[in-house]
This record gives structure tokens, sequence and C-alpha cells, in this order.
């Protein structure tokens, strides 16, 4: 019965109080608008930031993407197989022919201009959701996020 009981006080303090579950509910509450902006263009929030690192490199290493994004190589992975599926993404030549890199397609490139209007929309509904002091915050936390992670 004790032991019930400091399980549950545990279980409370942690849902309420863990950092990382808050920030990833906000994070799913805010994917879901995004994703349903997107659905109409076939593509998700993952993806399309996926196909924006690449357009903006040029080429691209997974392991920069997972960099930049901060993605598991499991996710990119399984992101980037559909994508090249799609017929969005394709592997590009390296000078190392053992060094895969990923480029978009010309249908990459048209869904990036085809998804940005849908994009706008669902940034639109967040910001408006947020509000300017909080989306001050998030930017905050974002820096200091990225300037403790690349070692301060």
């Amino acid at each position: 019965m004790k032991q019930d009981t400091t399980i549950n006080i545990f279980a409370k303090t942690l849902g309420n109080e863990c950092v990382a579950t808050r920030i990833r509910l906000i994070s799913r509450a805010i994917s879901r608008i995004y994703d349903e902006a997107l659905r109409p263009q076939g593509v998700k929030t993952t993806q399309l930031s996926i196909l924006a690192v690449v357009s903006i490199l040029g080429q691209a290493a997974p392991a920069e993407i997972c960099r930049i994004l901060y993605l598991e190589g499991s996710t990119l992975s399984r992101n980037t197989k559909r994508m090249m599926n799609k017929g969005w993404l394709e592997a590009a030549r390296a000078k190392d022919r053992r060094a895969r890199r990923l480029r978009l397609t010309p249908e990459g490139n048209q869904l990036l201009i085809k998804a940005f209007p849908s994009w706008r929309e669902a940034q639109e509904k967040v910001l408006a959701m947020l509000g300017e002091d909080n989306l001050g915050a998030i930017e905050n936390i974002v820096q200091a996020v990225w300037y403790s992670s690349a070692g301060g």
C-alpha cells in the first residue's frame, strides 16, 4: 500500500513537473496544427523541415541533417526513405562514393513551393495562439538550448 502511494506521488509529480513531458506535449499539439494544414500536400512537418534543410544546403549528408534538426538517425532514415519513394529526394553523387548525400528533386522543389502557403497559414495560427510574449520566451529557450548544446 505504501509503495503504491509513493509510486502515485512520483507519477503525479512527473506528470505535473517534468520539463521534457511538458515540452513534448506542446510540440505534439503544435505539430498537429502544421500537419493538418500540410495534409493536402501529403507532407508532414518533419518532412518539410528536412526538405527545407536539404534545399538550403543544396546537398546534405544525413549526419548534417540530423545535427541541424536534432533528429535521431532512425527518424531521418524512415522519413527520407518515404520522401525518396514519393520522388521528393534523391541520392546525390559525392566525391567520396562511400558518403551518402541527399538532394531535392524537381518534385521536391515544387512541393516546397506548393506547401509554403499551407505552412504560412499554420504558422499564423500558432503565432496567434502563442502570443508575442510566449513567442519571445520560446525564442530565448531555443537560443539557450542551441548555445548549451554547442558547448557554450
